[in-house]
């Protein structure tokens, strides 16, 4: 039978139990065949079980399954009722189903989830004005904060769903919100704040007949009468909570009653009354722990039988499909092996690429380093030009005006002063250099005996000036820098170059 015929199989049942029977989706919720084979609930069963089931209705099964402490079962209903609702964009359901969700979280113990669930369905519901939703939300959301000794945050909570709840006379829920109001005074140990709120919320509790909420708040004001050393008062409220469990038949809540009463005798010595009750505590505690465990084996034991025949039925699979697999995984492998060869090959070029822009860049700022120094080199002769500019002005006028005195050793001196010292040739040799470095280096490599002058003539023909120019950078008549370059190509014709611009194109 394939799992569409047991689906359809499991929701005709479903319709026979909705007649016959009180709780159809509970039992068949149980059923074996809607678990897959490690065990877990199949969703895909289960959303189909519950496709024509409300939203509400689900909601109320889930909150069901955690009342009974059955947590998983009720996160796996809540789950579906929730991605239905956010299809469906059904804000008032979905508000409902978030504080559900919240309630399922905080029972797992994931609090800061379940924080957040209570909030966005908190919003939802100010929004939509569901008062008694709202307040809901932030009931629990003071209960976490009370856990977490947050109390001021706790205290504000609890606040708002009083005020919420005391204008809609929801006396059920007031209740509630008061004594978790008293807890936290309690907590703080401020018996007589706790002890107003405990018979407030007892007030409302006998208006709605909420036994439960009257067993556990007569339960914490036995506490307080406990602390205040008053006797007749914490034994009647004790008392009082074990009658409500009892006829409520909450085996939990009858428990903590006789464990209760057992410190209450032990406090004011009575010690055969605080035996009695411990015994009694210990038998019911012990039937609970015994059902708890009972219950567990026979999930377990239904669980692994089913795993036994699944992995059976899985061995069998196995064996018949490997055989025609076996292509696949040897195809997938042989892919595997060329996608990760295409990565690397990938990877291997990417990183060719990235070199190349690496040193296109850096050429890029080395020509434009270039481009500036050469600029400054220009500056710098330009500046030379200048002053040489001025002193031949000087001359000039000092001849014409006939002041020039060849006896005036200040004059003299002036006219046999070079125009670019030593100090100025070292300051623009070594800018020079810095613009293109091994100029200097490959003259001395030619081993050819070249004076000074022809040094500075070379450098200076190098940056493409006239000799005109080059004489008043020098300090030299025009014929002077000529006859500078007639020795220089006597002198290089000799090692074979035909121009001094072909020696100097081998420099740079």
């Amino acid at each position: 039978m394939n799992r569409g015929i047991q689906i359809a199989a499991y929701l005709v049942t479903s319709m026979i139990c909705l007649i016959n029977c009180t709780s159809p989706l509970e039992e068949t919720y149980n059923q074996k065949s809607f678990h897959s084979e490690t065990g877990k609930v199949d969703s895909v069963a289960l959303q189909s079980l519950y496709a024509y089931v409300k939203n509400d209705s689900l909601n109320n099964l889930a909150l069901d399954y955690w009342r009974s402490g059955d947590y998983q079962k009720s996160l796996n209903i809540i789950n579906i009722a929730y991605k239905r609702a956010e299809k469906e964009e059904n804000d008032t359901e979905l508000a409902k189903i978030l504080n559900t969700l919240g309630l399922v979280q905080w029972r797992l113990g994931n609090n800061e989830d379940a924080m957040s669930s209570y909030s966005i369905a908190g919003n939802i519901a100010a929004k939509l004005n569901m008062t008694r939703l709202l307040g809901l939300t932030h009931t629990n959301r003071g209960l976490i904060l009370k856990e977490q000794g947050d109390y001021e945050s706790a205290f504000m909570h609890n606040n708002r769903a009083i005020q919420l709840f005391r204008t809609e006379h929801e006396y059920r829920d007031l209740g509630i919100a008061l004594n978790n109001q008293g807890q936290i005074f309690k907590n703080k140990q401020l018996n007589d704040s706790a002890k107003s709120y405990y018979l407030e919320a007892l007030r409302h509790y006998e208006k709605a007949d909420y036994k439960d909420g009257e067993a556990a708040t007569y339960y914490n004001l036995s506490d307080i009468y406990l602390r205040e050393r008053n006797q007749a008062l914490a034994l009647n409220a004790i008392q009082k909570s074990l009658r409500l469990s009892l006829q409520i038949e909450r085996k939990i809540r009858i428990s903590e009653a006789y464990q209760k009463l057992s410190e209450v005798y032990e406090a004011f010595n009575k010690t055969d009354s605080a035996l009695k009750y411990y015994k009694l505590y210990a038998v019911t505690n012990n039937g609970i722990l015994i059902a708890n465990q009972s219950k567990t084996l026979a999930e377990y034991q239904a669980k692994m039988g089913s795993e036994v025949k699944n992995l059976q039925i899985q061995n069998l699979k196995k064996e018949s499909q490997l055989n025609e697999n076996r292509n696949w995984f040897i195809g997938l492998a042989i892919l595997s092996f060329l996608l990760i060869g295409v990565f690397f090959v990938y990877r291997h070029f990417q990183k060719i690429r990235f070199k190349k822009r690496k040193l296109e860049i850096q050429l890029n700022s080395s020509n434009k380093i270039l481009t500036i120094k050469e600029q400054e080199l220009k500056t710098y002769i330009l500046d030379l030009s200048k002053k040489n500019a001025i002193i031949d002005s000087l001359q000039k006028e000092l001849q014409e005006t006939n002041a020039f005195r060849k006896n005036d050793t200040a004059v003299t001196s002036l006219l046999e002063q070079k125009i670019l010292t030593e100090d100025d040739w070292t300051v623009f040799k070594s800018r020079f250099n810095s613009i293109y470095p091994g100029f200097f280096g490959k003259i001395q490599q030619h081993n050819i005996a070249l004076t000074e002058g022809e040094i500075r003539y070379l450098v200076l023909l190098n940056l493409d000036l006239k000799s005109k120019e080059m004489s008043h950078i020098l300090g030299i008549s025009p014929q002077s820098v000529r006859v500078s370059k007639m020795r220089l190509k006597k002198k290089i014709i000799v090692r074979g170059y035909h121009s001094v611009e072909e020696f100097l194109g081998e420099l740079t």
